[in-house]
């Protein structure tokens, strides 16, 4: 029994220590873990603080002038009439006189007599409405005549009476008046008519094209031809809304004009634009008047220059120097940043800009988003832009 006593002893005791063992094992693992952590991080720490700066972006710069700039828009235009006028007769009849200006081509001055046609039927119908006029004049002047005599035997008989308007015959007169207006309205028709039989314009003038021939019998309100006033020509010249913004405001800026792409050229001046944009094109009608439209013929081509507003002070950049519509980037303490900028006027390969703070200068080659912040390294750099 005492020995066995003993034994259970022994094993109780060896059970303990091995317990013991065990959470030592436990804390000294944990221990070190956390000696391996800490000594881990202060490593790390060391190596991000020791990692060296990114390599510098190259870049290439211009540094801008300031300077004054004239708008101007080149155009192409066309020679155009705002309406051709027929050759057209108002009263019918046989035509009996051309003149050599009716031919296509030709020009005329303003009141030349074109053509005549036969007067002789209007010379007749004058006659015969002057006759009607002294008719309806003389019976008016009997009818006046009459009305006097009784106004005089109403005042005999009746001499505190008023005159009725029947016995005055003011009926009568007023019917006699309105025979003679109606007569002097057939002699002044017929006067016109007359008139009419000599074609002519009130302004100096081209003719087109012309079916007229002596002998020809032609109608009235017929076309035999049409012709265009020389002095009504102008040029319709198509502009992009952008453009036209750029020369506000465009009516009264005054234009130089080629014709043809030859050597010759005359002035002219914006005198209204279009009503509306083209369907298809988008584009806006100038008008431009010339000041010489005789040496211009309806359908020629026409190059413009127009002469917009005077820019002052500003800066002329490359084109390439703008990042969307209105940034550029430049070099600031030799760092790369993004500035927005005022654009005065496009001109294909360069813009004109509101001066600004471009520092060391105005990045002209393409860098990545991620450049902006960092160093740059300056390559080339041009003292104005070009």
């Amino acid at each position: 029994m005492q020995t066995s006593t003993q034994d259970n002893s022994t094993e109780s005791e060896k059970s303990g220590w091995v317990g013991w063992v065990q959470i030592g094992a436990i804390i000294a693992v944990i221990v070190l873990a956390m000696v391996l952590t800490s000594v881990l991080s202060s490593g790390g720490d060391r190596e991000l603080q020791a990692a060296p700066e990114r390599a510098a972006t190259p870049v290439q710069v211009v540094r801008p002038a300031v300077a004054n700039h004239q708008v101007e828009i080149a155009l192409t235009g066309s020679v155009a009439t705002p309406a051709d006028v027929t050759l057209s007769p108002q009263v019918g009849g046989r035509v009996v006189d051309v003149s050599d200006a009716v031919r296509a081509g030709a020009h005329f001055e303003a009141d030349e007599v074109l053509f005549r046609i036969d007067p002789r039927d209007y010379q007749v119908a004058v006659s015969r409405a002057q006759a009607g006029l002294a008719d309806a004049r003389s019976a008016l002047d009997q009818l006046e005549a009459e009305a006097e005599i009784n106004r005089a035997e109403w005042r005999r008989q009746y001499p505190n009476r008023e005159i009725t308007s029947l016995a005055a015959r003011e009926p009568q007169l007023a019917a006699a008046r309105a025979r003679v207006e109606s007569a002097q309205a057939d002699l002044s028709q017929a006067r016109l008519n007359l008139e009419r039989t000599a074609i002519r314009f009130p302004f100096r003038g081209r003719v087109i094209d012309s079916r007229i021939e002596a002998g020809q019998l032609v109608s009235a309100g017929q076309s035999y031809g049409s012709v265009y006033d020389i002095a009504r020509l102008e040029i319709v010249a198509p502009i992009a809304p952008a453009d036209l913004a750029r020369l506000a405001p465009a009516v009264g800026r005054r234009a130089e004009l080629s014709v043809g792409g030859s050597a010759f050229t005359l002035q002219g001046e914006i005198v209204r634009e279009g009503a509306s944009l083209d369907s298809r094109t988008r584009f806006i009608d100038l008008f431009i008047e010339p000041t010489s439209p005789e040496a211009l013929r309806p359908g020629q081509f026409v190059d413009i220059r127009v002469a917009g507003p005077d820019l002052e002070e500003g800066v002329m950049a490359p084109a390439s120097t703008l990042v969307g519509l209105n940034q550029v980037r430049i070099i600031r303490n030799d760092r790369i940043e993004e500035v927005e900028v005022e654009v005065l006027d496009r001109l294909g390969d360069q813009v004109f800009l509101r001066p600004f703070d471009f520092g060391q200068g105005v990045v002209t080659n393409p860098v990545p988003e991620n450049a902006l912040g960092r160093r740059a390294q300056i390559l080339a750099s041009d003292e104005s832009a070009q």
